[in-house]
């Protein structure tokens, strides 16, 4: 069951590659996370831009076994929890040490594909860390 809502079916986060295995995030929206455009968030009219620009600086994540906890700026926490976090996505974490974050009006996967669609996602680059052994 935990794995489950672990992959988007349960209104939590899931974890994607893109195309060139770059990690993203997919994280629907949540009451208790805030998403303020003055914190770095590009929409479609930026979000070329933003892909193309280095990390977001004033954002953290750091990803400990399966569990990923996720700062906005002034050190607040904007998500903490576990994710279904393979071992190829691992890697690419490992690699690119960058996170694409990837949130709109979407509850679980099911949503997720009308709200791009419709040109609702908002997009953010963060730096990213492995902790521990992983």
């Amino acid at each position: 069951m935990e794995m489950i809502s672990s992959t988007g079916l349960g209104g939590q986060p899931w974890p994607e590659l893109m195309p060139d295995r770059r990690p993203v995030l997919v994280v629907p929206t949540a009451p208790g996370r805030l998403l303020a455009l003055e914190d770095g968030w590009a929409d479609r009219d930026t979000a070329t831009p933003a892909l193309a620009a280095a990390p977001d600086p004033t954002w953290s994540a750091v990803l400990a076994d399966n569990r990923l906890t996720i700062r906005r700026p002034g050190g607040l926490t904007w998500f903490d929890g576990e994710i279904a976090a393979t071992r190829e996505w691992r890697r690419a974490v490992r690699e690119h040490r960058t996170l694409l974050l990837i949130t709109g009006p979407f509850t679980s996967v099911f949503d997720f594909q009308p709200a791009a669609a419709a040109g609702q996602l908002f997009l953010l680059t963060t730096p990213i860390r492995l902790a521990g052994g992983i």
